[in-house]
């Protein structure tokens, strides 16, 4: 689960608009996946208690609420990435094609035919 995670992360981050590009998604993405505060798991201090399969469906239910928050992460630099890519097309091909600028010329240029 969390594997899959990261393999996600990596694929998504080539495109991400960092001067480092995927070294910085590599870096950043280990650091979150290796701090304890971003899951804090339930620790039992005697695994024989009859809380053992308690405290493992509430690790389990903290680890999967872990992986969702990193699915929106994800989500979310997609998101960037795409913001990106318009913004460098717009500013490569201009702003586009004025429709109401076109129909006013057009219909002034036919009036003045017409005169």
């Amino acid at each position: 689960l969390v594997r899959n995670l990261y393999k996600r992360a990596i694929i998504v981050g080539k495109d991400y608009p960092h001067p480092d590009g995927l070294e910085y998604v590599r870096r950043k993405w280990k650091k979150a996946l290796r701090d304890p505060e971003n899951c804090q798991l339930v620790v039992d201090p005697d695994p024989d208690t009859a809380n053992a399969n308690t405290n493992e469906n509430e690790n389990e239910r903290i680890i999967r609420k872990a992986v969702g928050r990193g699915r929106y992460v994800i989500r979310e630099m997609a998101g960037t990435i795409q913001l990106k890519k318009y913004r460098t097309m717009r500013r490569r091909y201009g702003e586009g094609f004025d429709v109401t600028g076109e129909t006013n010329r057009i219909g002034k240029s036919l009036y003045d035919m017409l005169k």
